[in-house]
């Protein structure tokens, strides 16, 4: 006997159970038919981002479906991963990045959280994966957006007294204008921001990268001589706090990638990035230079180390990703 197909399988139903007009009745088997059509492409997307198995993955499946059969699955998944449902990671982590959290302070979370009970599996300053969760998992207890990504608040109340800002100005006939600047413990991201905040104001400082040579000192110098302040190309907290107030209706935050982001999270030290490159030379991918600076070839180098390791090639290193890097040349 031939097999019946879907749409006379369904006509058949149709007719046994009620009394259908005959012109609607290839609408309603077309309807029924569509509708298990999306419910296959939803099941084939769900599968997909399981293989991914990624927060990106899931984020994408959610966006697609947003009312998806395998939508507390997905949400369930990214919560393991420590990734938001609503993909905000990056605006999450672009926050956090503002806060100017120092090395010293991520150890000190990091420990905090596992004195909670919430295991970070390591109090290196270092936040990857396994942070990231103790951080999204300890936001939810506390009934809070779990981004993995600390606020403000929230890096206060788990280091208490923390100092997110540059501190109030010393004295300065005590110290030198080097000890002022220094005094301040900018961070590398502080720093990328005077950069793109006075070159936005007219006065070029050269790469935003955070390196603050010649010309960064130069342009402080020059800002300093308009806004009538002793000329020494070193900033006082003041000033850095006047530059951000004269830029702010100036300049947007500067866009940055998902991977991008990532990284600068990472607050690497120049002394680190020269070892990673070092790494890199030692298992066969060539970064041209060892001088700590990032450039194309360095993350040409990343490319090609992630795509022979399997994962997600972006020529940015996650924090898992530089402890496999160490790993795999001794430590």
């Amino acid at each position: 006997m031939r097999r019946l197909t879907l749409p006379m399988m369904l006509a058949a139903n149709l007719v046994l159970s009620a009394p259908v007009q005959a012109e609607g009745l290839e609408d309603m088997i077309g309807g029924i038919a569509e509708g298990l059509l999306q419910q296959e492409m939803d099941k084939q997307a769900y599968i997909a981002a399981q293989n991914a198995n990624t927060a990106a993955a899931y984020q994408n499946y959610l966006k697609k479906y947003p009312k998806g059969l395998y939508r507390v699955n997905a949400e369930r998944a990214l919560a393991r991963l420590g990734a938001p449902v609503d993909g905000s990671v990056e605006a999450a982590a672009l926050a956090e990045v503002k806060l100017g959290i120092t090395v010293t302070q991520r150890v000190a979370v990091q420990r905090e959280l596992t004195r909670l009970g919430y295991r970070t599996y390591g109090t290196d300053g270092v936040w990857g994966k396994n942070t990231r969760t103790a951080i999204a998992t300890w936001q939810r207890d506390r009934k809070e957006k779990a981004t993995g990504y600390v606020t403000e608040a929230q890096l206060k109340a788990l280091v208490k007294g923390v100092v997110v800002v540059p501190p109030e100005d010393v004295d300065p006939g005590t110290l030198t204008p080097v000890e002022i600047e220094a005094a301040l413990k900018l961070t590398r991201s502080q720093r990328t921001e005077v950069q793109r905040q006075l070159t936005a104001l007219g006065y070029d400082a050269g790469v935003a990268d955070g390196l603050w040579g010649a010309k960064t000192r130069v342009a402080i110098k020059s800002w300093q001589k308009a806004n009538k302040k002793t000329q020494t190309g070193y900033v006082t907290a003041s000033q850095v706090k006047l530059i951000g107030s004269q830029a702010g209706s100036v300049v947007p935050p500067a866009p940055v990638s998902g991977a991008a982001l990532e990284e600068s999270l990472l607050e690497l030290t120049v002394a680190e990035r020269v070892d990673l490159q070092r790494r890199l030379t030692r298992l066969g991918y060539d970064p041209a230079r060892t001088d700590g600076t990032f450039g194309a070839a360095t993350r040409r180098a990343i490319g090609e180390w992630q795509a022979d390791e399997g994962e997600p090639v972006t020529g940015y290193l996650t924090a898992d990703q530089v402890r496999l890097i160490r790993v795999e040349t001794g430590g």
